[in-house]
């Protein structure tokens, strides 16, 4: 019988390339959604909700037991006003309450939660430490969002809900990401480093994101937590460079200024100024194997190439 997944949040970029992997697989998907959608792929079904009132179309969870959290605003989309830091945690922690309570009114028999969380929870700083799944959460507004983002999730323990965490990277991939903003400028021989180009950039290829996920799927690990992060450790000056090179470009620009980034991004610039080594040992002792763990192999890989004209 084909397993059956919620996916909730599944409508952006990564949203996307998991459907396709999923679906590939063979996976049945229900795809949460704020507003009505349709899909030609049989395997794929959207069903509408509305974290306000807690409205869930009770056909959503027919046949499912796992679901895959990956609700929250972007937040790196406007200005960090008091208003957007409210909307960006909420996006996270509201919806998590909202599948948190509805599951325990219907008794419904949901055994795994996959919910996503970010490297920002280490904060955003950059040193020399290389950041574990047991290195304690920073003070920042990055870090109190993923601590409270992983604290509704950790909630469904109480429903006897296995939950599995993952700390995403910065994700990389062709037609979205960090990796579609900058491509257009490389192409034009602009140096896309910020500030010193010495803050480390904790990434991930959204290819081997998805297949972290039918890796966990497959796997079924105990509850804990996965940092979702590549084996290179690079800096924004390596990242720039390689994008540079991949696009057949090179550059004798200089980096933009901090003072420059702060002034357009006010306190959101500390996610571009400040970053840190993350490490993937624990994800890679389960058994997984990364595809493309080096920048290289990424920015190289045929889909890639593609978009370079």
């Amino acid at each position: 019988m084909t397993k059956t997944i919620l996916l909730v949040g599944g409508t952006g970029f990564i949203g996307k390339h998991l459907i396709t992997h999923l679906t590939v697989l063979g996976y049945s998907l229900h795809v949460l959604s704020r507003s009505e959608r349709s899909s030609d792929n049989q395997l794929v079904r959207y069903y509408t909700w509305n974290m306000e009132t807690g409205y869930i179309d009770a056909q959503a969870f027919d046949r499912v037991s796992t679901i895959i959290n990956m609700t929250g605003a972007n937040i790196g989309e406007k200005r960090w006003t008091a208003k957007r830091k409210s909307e960006i945690i909420e996006s996270r922690v509201k919806s998590l309450n909202v599948l948190y309570h509805y599951i325990e009114k219907y008794k419904l028999p949901i055994d795994t939660l996959i919910s996503s969380s970010a490297v920002g929870f280490y904060g955003a700083i950059t040193r020399e430490d290389i950041f574990t799944e047991e290195s304690p959460s920073g003070t920042d507004f990055l870090a109190t969002t993923c601590r409270q983002w992983e604290n509704a999730a950790e909630r469904f323990a109480d429903l006897g809900v296995k939950t599995i965490i993952l700390r995403k990277g910065v994700v990389i991939g062709p037609d979205g990401g960090m990796y579609h903003k900058l491509a257009p400028l490389a192409k034009l021989g602009i140096n896309t480093t910020l500030g010193s180009g010495k803050q480390y950039l904790p990434w991930i290829d959204v290819r081997d994101l998805v297949q972290i996920y039918s890796f966990l799927l497959v796997q079924n690990p105990p509850s804990g937590v996965f940092n979702a992060t590549a084996s290179a450790h690079i800096t924004l000056n390596d990242f720039s460079k390689a994008l540079l090179r991949a696009v057949g470009k090179r550059s004798i620009l200089p980096n933009v200024p901090a003072f420059l980034i702060k002034l357009l991004l006010g306190e959101m610039s500390i996610m571009l100024l400040e970053g840190s080594r993350v490490s993937n040992e624990k994800i890679k002792s389960a058994g997984f194997q990364f595809s493309y763990d080096t920048l290289e192999k990424s920015l190289e890989s045929p889909a890639h190439q593609k978009n370079r004209s």
